[in-house]
């Protein structure tokens, strides 16, 4: 399916002669600002997208915890991805399974919404604050 898609995204966005691709097949790379970028990976009859978001704070531990979990209640927060972390705990992960057919535009409206919904969480983990 993305092998569909990221010709045209690259000639909607403007990206000129960007390569996304990552060097194994099905897997792409799409870059952001800031040194962050999003993980994008061909599944049978859809795609994944995967980013690491921010470093986990270290204030207010419990209160970012308790905000990350309320967003990905029914993914309210979240858009329908899920926040989770690597492996030793440090750093907020953003994953995102589609896994059935869609058209190109549904997979660049989703791309969008990641892109959103990981600068709300970024700029949530470096200033947690309580729900309201």
């Amino acid at each position: 399916m993305l092998q569909n898609f990221i010709p045209r995204l690259i000639h909607d966005l403007e990206l000129g002669d960007v390569d996304l691709s990552s060097g194994v097949p099905g897997i792409y790379t799409f870059p952001l600002e800031g040194g962050h970028s999003i993980n994008m990976t061909d599944i049978p009859e859809g795609y994944i997208l995967k980013a690491n978001v921010a470093l986990f704070p270290k204030v207010k531990e419990e209160l970012f915890a308790t905000q990350a979990m309320m967003g990905n209640l029914f993914g309210q927060g979240t858009k329908g991805a899920a926040l989770g972390l690597n492996l030793d705990g440090t750093i907020l992960t953003l994953t995102l399974v589609v896994d059935f057919p869609v058209e190109y535009k549904d997979f660049r409206d989703s791309l969008e919404d990641f892109i959103n919904v990981m600068d709300f969480w970024r700029e949530e983990a470096a200033n947690p604050t309580p729900l309201k």
